[in-house]
């Protein structure tokens, strides 16, 4: 069992990071209560939108807008646990998923790698694959998976399954690896249950947790919500990891983007404690600047710092465990 240092807490030894007062954090829940039943998000999936509607929510059935209440949104917080065991296939590597204590991960996924051996830049293929988790295996500091590279190789579709093969056979952390189709998070499972011993065994002790993301401003796609259903009805954990781009998907302003990246997740929130109450979640976040002059995602800019730190504190104000990107 590993468990992290505190980071952000109240007390007289170590250094913290305070970028909220609690009535400013409350004005953002607010601001994000507003957006959800005003606003609404998008939701593809027919099957999530009957779950969103049984429960009370508004939906427009010609543009899929759900429009969310905020008793629903309290309920969802309220419910999500504060702690999980994030289980390795070495007990001793069972990771602690707390508001407030930290650890670090590998970056996923890198669409090109460096050569060990020419030094040159290519597209990683499935050796490569199998190679980075036995690093992060290696890597005391990498406290649990994520998938790091997909094959080139492979078909796109079920290029997670590889990734969960090669997670399987060589790291006994626990792993998280975003799904895009629910029959992907089905293999990935039975994979799971064969090194745990049995579907029983691995529901008591999954090796692994899914990854959604939401697309900003405010969608949630078919594929990746019908593969959060399927991976609550399997009993893995859920990452809903939001990633907008300020200047591009999402406002400009960081703090509106706050608003709407909070909204993506505590939607997503909702839908799985809806299904499943209690349901361990986690609070994640990649979003970051938009390189004007490039249009992609500038990853380690101050801008990104920043945020993943408003991200840990407004988790810490919820007490649900969160992901953030360090750059």
């Amino acid at each position: 069992m590993v468990r992290g240092l505190n980071a952000g807490s109240y007390r007289h030894n170590g250094l913290g990071l305070n970028m909220f007062s609690e009535d400013e954090l409350y004005d953002i829940h607010l601001a994000t209560l507003d957006v959800l039943w005003n606003t609404g998000v998008r939701v593809d999936s027919a099957k999530a939108r009957e779950i969103f509607h049984s429960s009370g929510c508004q939906v427009d059935k010609e543009t899929n807008i759900v429009k969310i209440p905020a008793h629903l949104v309290e309920d969802a917080i309220h419910s999500i646990p504060s702690t999980f065991r994030a289980c390795g296939r070495n007990p001793k590597n069972d990771w602690y998923c707390e508001s407030n204590r930290t650890g670090f991960v590998n970056f996923g996924e890198a669409v090109k790698i460096i050569d060990p051996y020419t030094r040159k830049i290519r597209k990683p293929n499935k050796q490569d694959v199998w190679d980075s988790a036995r690093v992060c295996e290696s890597l005391d500091n990498i406290v649990v998976f994520e998938r790091c590279l997909m094959p080139e190789e492979v078909d796109p579709d079920v290029g997670q399954v590889y990734v969960a093969e090669a997670f399987l056979n060589n790291c006994t952390k626990h792993g998280y690896i975003g799904m895009n189709r629910p029959e992907n998070v089905r293999a990935a499972f039975k994979m799971g249950a064969l090194v745990a011993g049995g579907e029983d065994k691995f529901r008591q002790r999954p090796l692994f947790s899914t990854s959604t993301d939401p697309i900003s401003p405010l969608l949630h796609s078919e594929h990746a919500v019908d593969s959060l259903l399927q991976a609550i009805e399997l009993g893995l954990p859920a990452k809903i990891n939001a990633m907008g781009l300020a200047g591009g998907t999402a406002c400009v302003n960081l703090g509106s983007v706050l608003v709407t990246h909070n909204a993506e997740i505590l939607s997503m929130f909702v839908l799985g404690q809806q299904v499943k109450r209690g349901f361990p979640m986690v609070y994640g976040t990649s979003t970051t600047m938009i390189d004007l002059r490039t249009t992609i995602a500038a990853v380690g800019t101050p801008e990104l710092a920043l945020f993943s730190s408003a991200v840990a504190k407004l988790a810490q104000y919820y007490k649900i465990p969160s992901w953030v990107a360090g750059g």
